[in-house]
């Protein structure tokens, strides 16, 4: 069956409240955004891949919160990139870990920058990130 916008417009109003006492919006659904993006893989080899990736023409810098963990041990680190269109900057900070799962580089590729992952053990590591990006 298909949904008509009213339909559509009636489930985005139950899912949103506003709280009168906070002068603030309150939703119980995920908001999207064109600049926010989150993902994870799994990954089983030291071998360096790409963990994300954006046209660099559309934007100028981007913000990662990255969070990993193989069985007990963990590494959360910030990471901050920024472009010139042919070069990358990238710093990474506020760092957290048990142990050094991963190392981290960018670089641009064709018209994409790329966020580039080398983990620390053949060990199955789960990669989970959150990104926020700045209009170029």
């Amino acid at each position: 069956m298909a949904k008509t916008k009213a339909f559509k417009l009636a489930e985005l109003i139950r899912g949103i409240e506003f709280d009168i006492d906070n002068d603030e919006i309150v939703t119980t659904k995920k908001v999207k955004s064109k600049d926010r993006k989150s993902a994870s893989q799994t990954k089983t080899s030291t071998a360096e891949f790409t963990l994300d990736t954006f046209a660099h023409a559309s934007y100028r810098a981007a913000r990662y919160i990255v969070a990993m963990s193989k069985g007990s041990d963990f590494h959360s680190t910030e990471i901050v990139v920024v472009h010139d269109g042919s070069s990358v900057t990238l710093t990474q900070y506020g760092t957290l870990k048990s142990t050094s799962l991963a190392t981290f580089d960018a670089d641009i590729n064709g018209s994409d920058l790329r966020l580039r992952c080398t983990p620390a053990s053949n060990a199955s590591t789960v990669i989970k990130l959150d990104r926020t990006t700045v209009d170029a």
